[in-house]
């Protein structure tokens, strides 16, 4: 293990912990912050590694509502009584993750074919967030997290679905989905992170493999830990931030690093 592989552990840790959870895109910026560094595409064994540590972020981050989930469950089992999280919010993440599982399962090495290259990503980056910042300032709330339905969580899935493809950010297509389903911002974001829970845990699995053949690599654990701690101050830090502000900042954001790529990759 020598020390430039360290630091590219770290730093790619940081950027997906940040990235996985603010609307901004993970698989964008490692992407693009690989190609910066190392001048190739990031392996797809620490993508999925990286995308551990921010899987397990939202675990600990959450583990409140899992716990009231579990309760929930056993209450349903034991006594027949119904509540929000039996009804509707477990129902929800479970068929909610259904269409992010079927394309990533059918069609997840093709995606990685096509889109994973920096120049793919503007697109995404620019006009995902220019949506998301319009959608929030124009449609009205209408609903909190204690009045979900089915079919938002649902539609809430398609949105993850399409955060396949880097430079459209899980949670921001999620966030954007939410909002036009009239959520508020935070239940949407709160919602978001917990429907990303089966997503990750199944991208690892389909990359058990590689998961497998890295588990003796102190670089992998590195950058998984490192995703981890950041990842649980990025969620902390989103859900404060949108009780007070909206995704203006996001959006021009994305939109200056879009331009910024197709300026650095295209002088390169």
């Amino acid at each position: 293990m020598n020390l430039p592989d360290i630091i590219f552990a770290i730093v790619l840790g940081i950027v997906q912990g940040i990235g996985e959870f603010l609307p901004i895109s993970s698989s964008g910026h490692l992407i693009i912050v690989s190609w910066l560094m190392s001048g190739k595409t990031l392996s797809l064994t620490l993508n999925i590694a990286l995308h551990v540590g921010t899987l397990l972020a939202v675990l600990v981050y959450f583990w409140r509502d899992w716990l009231n989930i579990y309760k929930a469950c056993v209450g349903k089992v034991f006594s027949g009584s119904r509540s929000y999280e039996t009804s509707v919010l477990l129902p929800g993440i479970i068929l909610g993750s259904i269409p992010a599982g079927v394309i990533g399962i059918l069609w997840n090495e093709k995606i990685e074919q096509v889109f994973h290259n920096p120049l793919s990503v503007c697109g995404p980056l620019f006009f995902v967030g220019i949506a998301l910042w319009q959608v929030d300032k124009r449609w009205p709330v209408t609903k909190t997290s204690n009045n979900l339905t089915i079919l938002d969580c649902v539609l809430i899935g398609v949105g993850q679905a399409c955060a396949l493809i880097p430079g459209v950010s899980r949670s921001g297509a999620t966030i954007l989905t939410g909002r036009l389903r009239g959520i508020d911002r935070e239940s949407a974001a709160r919602f978001s992170f917990m429907l990303g829970t089966p997503a990750m845990g199944g991208a690892a699995v389909l990359k058990y493999k590689e998961l497998l053949a890295s588990a003796g690599d102190p670089v992998f654990y590195i950058g998984t830990s490192v995703s981890f701690v950041t990842g649980i101050f990025a969620i902390s830090f989103l859900l404060r931030f949108l009780k007070s502000y909206g995704f203006g900042v996001f959006a021009a954001y994305r939109a200056l690093l879009a331009m910024f790529i197709l300026i650095v990759v295209g002088l390169a």
